[in-house]
């Protein structure tokens, strides 16, 4: 039987994560924030408070809760702008359970912690300079390992080759991961012949 061959086995988040995490206190001000942000050249900083995750900011938050409503960003302080509710990963979690988490939440990173410390962030732009490489890695080991027109019994999670769509329930049908429509068109068209 052919083993999946999904993105999990090959790269995990720590491979791929951001750090050292540029981080402030609750305390600190929107300018302090924007300025680390500048300076770091990154899109967000982790609020902590005794090296504990407590929150994030993004420049987005900056745009929408201060500058749009005419605040002065000297007045507002970190922890009126965090967004609290904090998205956490393990580095040791695979990246596509990272794009999964990311994808169903509708975020563009997640903090990596460990033993309760910010140990990175990963974002979709960290997992995308690595992309083409796990791609042509991916596709050599299915056209390795794959067995002509046999499903795969256990079904995988990423993108179809057919309709490029996310799934979480694909099928290896020939040399390809499928959706499930997809494996069900494929099917009735073979059919059909």
């Amino acid at each position: 039987m052919v083993r999946p061959v999904t993105l999990s086995g090959e790269v995990k988040v720590r491979d791929v994560m951001t750090s050292p995490v540029i981080d402030c206190s609750e305390n600190d001000t929107a300018v302090t924030v924007a300025e680390k942000m500048k300076k770091y050249g990154v899109g967000s900083v982790v609020v902590t408070k005794n090296g504990e995750p407590r929150g994030i900011i993004t420049k987005t938050d900056i745009v929408c809760e201060v500058v749009a409503n005419g605040l002065d960003p000297n007045q507002i302080l970190a922890k009126n702008i965090m967004t609290s509710s904090l998205q956490t990963i393990d580095p040791d979690a695979s990246i596509d359970q990272a794009i999964s988490k990311m994808n169903r939440l509708r975020i563009s990173r997640l903090v990596v912690v460990y033993k309760n410390r910010v140990a990175g962030i990963v974002s979709i732009k960290d997992i995308l300079q690595v992309t083409p490489e796990i791609v042509n890695i991916v596709r050599e080991k299915m056209l390795i390992g794959s067995s002509p027109a046999q499903p795969q019994s256990s079904p995988v999670e990423g993108y179809c080759d057919s309709c490029g769509e996310w799934s979480d329930m694909l099928s290896r049908v020939d040399d390809q991961l499928l959706c499930e429509e997809c494996r069900l068109e494929l099917e009735e068209s073979r059919k059909g012949k």
